[in-house]
């Protein structure tokens, strides 16, 4: 089914730029015909495709027997941003890409050279982005041969992570100027702890990221914690600190990172911060949580969004909740919008169960507080397959990357460039991250949202079991 759904996008962004070309160069002087890109190639290239790659099937469908009641509500929604519903649940952008301007030519050459002109003078007269960044999720490096995850259904490149984050700089490098670069998480793997390699693969990495010519922020994930103490995180890893923070890069946007391990079971040396996640986790996951690591089931017993309860995930403590809540209303007063980073995805549809926030449903009821719009976007890792969901309750879109570790051979690279503009923020994938034009509320919408209401076992397919060993 994956290789279908990459087949099956690779031939949509051919159509696309087929028709595009076409139009360019064919259609008459006429405006409207100027813009007569294919409307199907453009619903299909948006489509929800299988395996993670992007869907907001759960929000579109509904859930817990409420999306008749929400309806009025999504289509209003989906419409104010630009988006219409077309069949088989698919979304596209209502309006096409701005036409590509060439003049009438009699010779394939005189087209040719017109339409390159063409592209040029559009690119130069194109409005330039607000804010530009970098992006990469789980590089999960370690000095180990491949390996097939848990359920022995990925495998797993550990070096060619590696090789994955070198192309990305240089890529980052040789592109223009970025205001930062965002590692989401898991910088080395757990097997690094388990050979006593952590401190060498840690340098290995680190010494890649310094190549890039901007600052990169980093973000603490599971491994993080299998590995390091959060006292040697802070020491080794720059920019990690403080845990949860905020920043504006550029007028009109402020980003904001998020700590979802601000309680955990994991830590090392965590001491009453382990136990503290030990005693929360034990009231909502009967096994035995102490267990030698590997030795016992985690999941038995667990149903649908009960597997998010599990040792490698965590929670946002009220102090950071309530932090976050003061942010979003600063950055509502000031209008301004947000991107959110954190290493654990907050939106059901944005993961399967087993890689959700514990808890997700509180952090949320705080992003869907402030203004519908405000929060732009919210940029995630974790689950390795990656996944795109879109919250119709605030008009934010989850954006989960996928894993270096996954990226085939023939093309390693896993990364990404996002810009922000006005209406919308661009992600131009690189591998095997997918390309996305994610279309932004206005910040005059005044209708109020629905929040939909998550029933037990509501995810991306239900597949509590699929995530093992993140």
């Amino acid at each position: 089914r994956l290789l279908f759904c990459r087949l099956q996008f690779a031939v949509d962004k051919v159509m696309l730029a087929t028709s595009a070309l076409h139009a360019a160069l064919v259609a008459p002087a006429s405006a409207a015909r100027r813009t007569a890109v294919s409307s199907v190639s453009l619903a299909r290239l948006r489509r929800p495709h299988a395996a993670g790659f992007a869907t907001a099937r759960g929000c579109i469908a509904g859930v817990g027997g409420g999306a008749g009641r929400r309806s009025g509500s999504i289509s209003a929604t989906a419409t104010a941003m630009g988006f219409t519903l077309a069949a088989g649940s698919a979304w596209s952008r209502s309006s096409g890409p701005r036409p590509v301007r060439c003049t009438g030519t009699s010779s394939a050459q005189d087209r040719s050279s017109a339409s390159s002109t063409a592209v040029a003078a559009a690119e130069r007269a194109a409005p330039a982005p607000a804010l530009r960044f970098g992006a990469i999720a789980d590089v999960q490096f370690a000095d180990v041969d491949d390996a097939w995850n848990f359920k022995g259904t990925q495998r797993r490149g550990y070096r060619g992570a590696l090789e994955c984050l070198r192309r990305a700089i240089d890529d980052w490098d040789s592109g223009p100027e970025l205001s930062f670069v965002a590692d989401l998480g898991d910088i080395i793997d757990q097997q690094c702890e388990a050979i006593g390699d952590s401190y060498r693969a840690l340098n290995m990495v680190l010494a890649e990221y310094a190549r890039l010519r901007t600052k990169v922020e980093h973000m603490v994930g599971n491994h993080e914690l299998y590995n390091f103490s959060r006292r040697e995180c802070a020491e080794l890893i720059p920019n990690i600190t403080p845990w949860f923070r905020s920043w504006q890069p550029v007028q009109g946007w402020r980003m904001i990172v998020l700590d979802p391990y601000d309680l955990n079971a994991i830590e090392r040396d965590g001491g009453q911060a382990v136990e503290d996640g030990l005693d929360y986790l034990s009231q909502h996951n009967p096994n035995d949580l102490r267990a030698p690591r590997g030795s016992v089931d985690l999941s038995k017993g667990l149903n649908g969004l009960q597997h998010r309860f599990l040792p490698m995930g965590g929670a946002f403590k009220h102090e950071q909740l309530s932090w976050l809540r003061d942010e979003l209303r600063a950055a509502e007063e000031s209008q301004e919008r947000v991107i959110v980073l954190t290493h654990l995805p907050v939106l059901p549809e944005a993961t399967v169960p087993g890689g959700l926030t514990w808890n997700f449903d509180a952090v949320l009821e705080v992003l869907r507080g402030p203004h519908p719009g405000t929060v732009a976007l919210v940029l995630a890792g974790h689950f390795h397959c990656g996944a795109y969901a879109l919250d119709f309750a605030s008009g934010t879109h989850h954006v989960t990357l996928p894993s270096p570790l996954h990226a085939h051979a023939d093309d390693l690279r896993a990364h990404c460039v996002v810009e922000a503009f006005e209406d919308r923020v661009e992600i131009m994938g690189r591998g095997l991250v997918p390309s996305r034009t994610l279309p932004l509320l206005p910040q005059s919408l005044q209708e109020p949202l629905d929040a939909p209401d998550y029933a037990p076992g509501q995810g991306l397919g239900d597949k509590g079991g699929a995530i093992s060993r993140l």
